[in-house]
């Protein structure tokens, strides 16, 4: 008994067909595939059938047959390869199944690529601060050193510095000893006095540091000072400030100048300077300071207790202020007056990070005292005279501290 046949819409090329192809129906049955295509028609016996997948996505299955070499007939209705008829062909059975494989190849290499276009980027975020470590390297120090007048120029507007004549006399004994256990340091540092009441300070590209006169008055000793400097310096030489501009860069500078073209990075540089002067370094930057800081104050045999001290000091200080503050907006306010808190977030697990790598006490330290009284001393005065146009430090100039 002849099973019941199935009919599928089908395209066919063939010369006779007007223009060389058209549409008609396929049908199955046990004598083979019938097409009706215009005028064109016929059956196709399922020995030396050819069953192929083509077009986009293998959607498509192609027909040929060899005693009929000049036609080919197509349908996108795969459901023909599930047909019972052509299933019990043991030839076209091998066929299809030949075609489920290609089909599931098919889309395992289009899940696997698209797969691909997500896990690049994603891979690439994931790196992105070891490629900016690495394009930072390339960028040159004249340009760092551009960057970081500029962005200090800018600050200067508003902001009053300590005459570079009278910042050397009173930086330069404090500064020389941790300067010099820069001895490989690329950076010739610009280190200036800045009137502002906040407890601060900041680095920039190039090194250029500026320390609040808020900061040096609110110190309890030279360590305390020497901890916070030394962490700033960290930022510079890990070049913390360049790789921030560098991360916003987007994937394609960054690659870029990872395999040394650091031409797209000049125009990102030229607009940085907003960026940098309200920056916020990431959790990780802000350890790294910690920790290159902590050894450069052991290697200029400065004691690095100071750091946490000073951080613990001005914690309790602000957690006290506050309690005394209901107004939620002067509180705010308050915690941005603090400065050096809000630029650079602390933490119990930092702390106790800091203390860990400060470890014991190793010998005897330099005593600074002496020299830190006598800074203070002279930020007082400053801050208490009057501003005027000739007590404006240029930023651009290089340091009072040069490094030996």
């Amino acid at each position: 008994m002849e099973l019941a046949s199935s009919k599928y819409p089908c395209h066919a090329f063939h010369a006779s067909l007007p223009g060389g192809r058209d549409t008609g129906e396929l049908s199955l049955s046990q004598l083979g595939v019938s097409y009706q295509v215009a005028s064109l028609l016929g059956t196709l016996p399922f020995a030396q059938l050819e069953l192929t997948l083509g077009g986009a996505a293998n959607k498509l299955v192609f027909i040929k047959h060899a005693h009929k070499p000049d036609l080919v007939l197509y349908t996108s209705d795969l459901s023909i390869l599930k047909n019972p008829v052509l299933l019990a062909h043991p030839e076209c059975s091998r066929q299809i199944a030949a075609a489920g494989r290609k089909r599931a190849y098919g889309w395992g290499a289009l899940i696997g690529f698209s797969l691909l276009l997500i896990a690049v980027p994603v891979g690439l975020m994931w790196q992105m601060d070891t490629m900016s470590a690495y394009a930072a390297k390339q960028v040159p120090v004249e340009w760092e050193e551009k960057l970081g007048a500029s962005v200090a120029a800018q600050d200067d507007l508003k902001n009053r510095r300590m005459p570079k004549a009278e910042a050397d006399v009173v930086l330069k004994p404090l500064t020389t000893p941790l300067l010099q256990a820069l001895p490989n340091s690329p950076y010739r540092y610009s280190i200036s006095i800045v009137n502002d009441s906040s407890t601060n300070a900041y680095a920039l590209p190039g090194g250029y540091v500026a320390i609040h006169s808020g900061l040096i008055l609110k110190a309890g000793s030279a360590e305390e000072l020497l901890g916070v400097l030394a962490h700033e310096i960290s930022h510079v030489e890990e070049r913390h400030g360049t790789r921030n501009i560098i991360g916003n860069a987007g994937i394609y500078l960054v690659a870029s100048a990872v395999f040394g073209d650091v031409s797209g990075l000049l125009a990102v540089f030229s607009n940085a300077a907003p960026m940098l002067l309200s920056q916020q370094y990431s959790r990780r930057f802000e350890t790294d300071a910690d920790e290159k800081g902590v050894l450069l104050l052991k290697r200029a045999n400065i004691n690095p207790a100071g750091l946490p001290v000073f951080f613990e000091r001005m914690i309790a200080e602000e957690k006290a202020a506050l309690e005394k503050i209901d107004n939620k907006q002067a509180r705010e306010a308050y915690k941005q007056a603090m400065g050096l808190l809000s630029t650079h977030p602390t933490s119990e697990k930092r702390m106790a990070h800091l203390r860990e790598l400060i470890g014991k006490p190793e010998g005897s330290y330099i005593n600074q005292e002496a020299a830190f009284k006598d800074l203070q001393e002279a930020v007082k005065k400053f801050v208490a005279k009057p501003a005027t146009t000739e007590s404006k430090d240029k930023p651009a100039g290089q340091s009072s501290t040069p490094q030996s």
